[in-house]
C-alpha cells in the first residue's frame, strides 16, 4: 500500500490555508485532513463537498477541514495507521478487514480505526464498448482488456472476487489498473474496450461518458448467480443494488449490479470534540449535500450505525446518544 503523496498535502493544505505538520495548531484551531478517492469518483467529489461544509460551518469553534486525493478505501486506511489522515471514506468490507486483521490485513490489525457513520451504497459499475456487448452480462469481458481502479482502491479484489464465478470456458479478461481519468481516456482511444468504476450513482465520471459517448458505450448486468457465486466470507457485505432508468444520459433500462456500504471512519486520537462537531455537522446539513451529490440522499440518523462492524468513535457515540440512538455494544468497545 502508498503512503498518501507528502508533497502533494503540503500544497493542499497551503492553498486551503490550513497549517502544515500536526494535527492541531491549537486548542482554538483544528485541522483536519480527510482521505477521499481519486478526481471523477463519488468518493472525491463527496469529499470535497463535506469539507467545504465543515469548513464553513465549524469556522466559528476553529474546525476546518481538507479533503486529499487517494486511490480509495484500502490507501486510505493505511493512511489512518500511519497518521497521515484523520477521517477516511471507505468501504465496509475492507474497514472491518483492517480493524480484525483478516482478509487483505490479515495478521495485521488496525486497532486505531474507528467508525462515524454510515455513509451510501457504492456501486460497481461494468461499462463496455457498445460494439462488443452480446449477452449483456459479465460474460462479454471475455477476451476484452478492462480498465480497473488503482490497485490500493479496493476495486480490483471487489471485480475479481465478483468474477470468480464466471464460468464461460475462457476467462481471459486482461485487467489493467488506472486512474479513472486514465481509464476513460483509455476507453475514447481504443486502449480498452471495458471499464469498471465504483461509486454512488450517479458517478461523475460515468456521467461524462455518457454525455459524450452517447450510444458508445453500455452497461452490463450482473446476473443472481453471479452475486451468489461471491466468497461467503464476504457475502453478508455485498448486495443487489439496481441503477434506476435516467441515472445516467440515455439510461432507458434498470442496471442490474451490485454494492457495498461505504462509511465515514476515523483516527481512535482524533479529538472526541472535533468527532462530535463532525457528525453533528454533517446530520444537521443533509439537505444542502444532496445538493453537492445526490448519494448523500442515502444518508439518514435512523441508519447511521446498522450493520458497522468496527466501534464507534467516542465523539459519534456521544452525538448518537443525543440523537437517542441504541448503540450495540460491539460498536462500544
Amino acid at each position: 500500500m502508498h503512503k498518501l503523496p507528502t508533497l502533494f498535502l503540503l500544497v493542499l493544505l497551503i492553498a486551503f490555508g490550513f497549517p502544515a505538520g500536526g494535527h492541531t495548531e491549537s486548542a482554538a484551531r483544528i485541522s483536519v485532513l480527510m482521505a477521499t478517492g481519486m478526481p471523477g469518483s463519488t468518493y472525491y467529489q463527496a469529499g470535497l463537498g463535506m469539507a467545504s461544509l465543515w469548513t464553513t460551518r465549524l469556522r466559528d469553534i476553529g474546525i476546518r477541514v481538507s479533503a486529499a486525493i487517494s486511490e480509495g478505501s484500502i490507501e486510505n486506511i493505511d493512511a489512518i495507521r500511519i497518521a497521515d489522515a484523520d477521517i477516511i471514506l471507505v468501504e465496509n468490507l475492507f474497514s472491518s478487514m483492517a480493524y480484525t486483521g483478516t482478509g487483505l490485513f490479515k495478521g495485521r490489525p488496525i486497532t486505531e480505526l474507528r467508525s462515524v457513520t454510515n455513509l451510501w451504497p457504492n456501486v460497481l459499475h461494468f461499462m463496455i464498448r457498445s460494439d462488443k456487448v452480446s449477452t449483456g452480462a459479465l460474460l462479454d469481458l471475455d477476451d476484452l482488456t478492462t480498465a480497473i481502479e488503482l490497485p490500493d482502491s479496493g476495486n480490483r479484489f471487489l471485480t475479481e472476487m465478483l468474477l470468480k464465478g464466471l464460468k464461460s470456458g475462457k476467462n481471459k479478461i486482461k485487467f489493467r489498473p488506472m486512474s479513472n481519468f486514465a481509464a476513460a481516456e483509455a476507453l475514447r482511444k481504443g486502449h480498452v474496450q471495458a471499464l469498471d468504476v465504483i461509486g454512488g450513482p450517479p458517478i461523475p465520471l460515468v456521467t461524462a461518458l455518457f454525455n459524450e459517448l452517447k450510444t458508445g458505450i453500455a452497461f452490463l448486468n450482473v446476473t443472481d448467480a453471479q452475486v451468489e457465486a461471491i466468497n461467503s466470507d464476504y457475502k453478508w457485505s455485498i448486495f443487489r443494488q439496481i441503477i434506476p432508468v435516467g441515472t445516467y444520459p440515455g439510461q432507458n433500462k434498470p442496471i442490474n449490479t451490485v454494492a457495498q456500504m461505504s462509511s465515514l471512519c476515523a483516527a481512535a486520537s482524533l479529538d472526541s470534540q472535533v468527532v462530535y462537531s463532525l457528525t453533528k455537522s454533517l446530520y444537521e446539513n443533509l439537505e444542502h449535500l444532496v445538493k453537492v451529490h445526490p448519494s448523500f440522499r442515502h444518508i439518514s440518523i435512523e441508519k447511521a450505525i446498522d450493520g458497522l462492524a468496527v466501534p464507534l468513535h467516542k465523539g459519534a457515540i456521544r452525538y448518537y446518544k443525543e440523537r437517542k440512538i441504541k448503540i450495540p455494544e460491539h460498536l462500544t468497545q
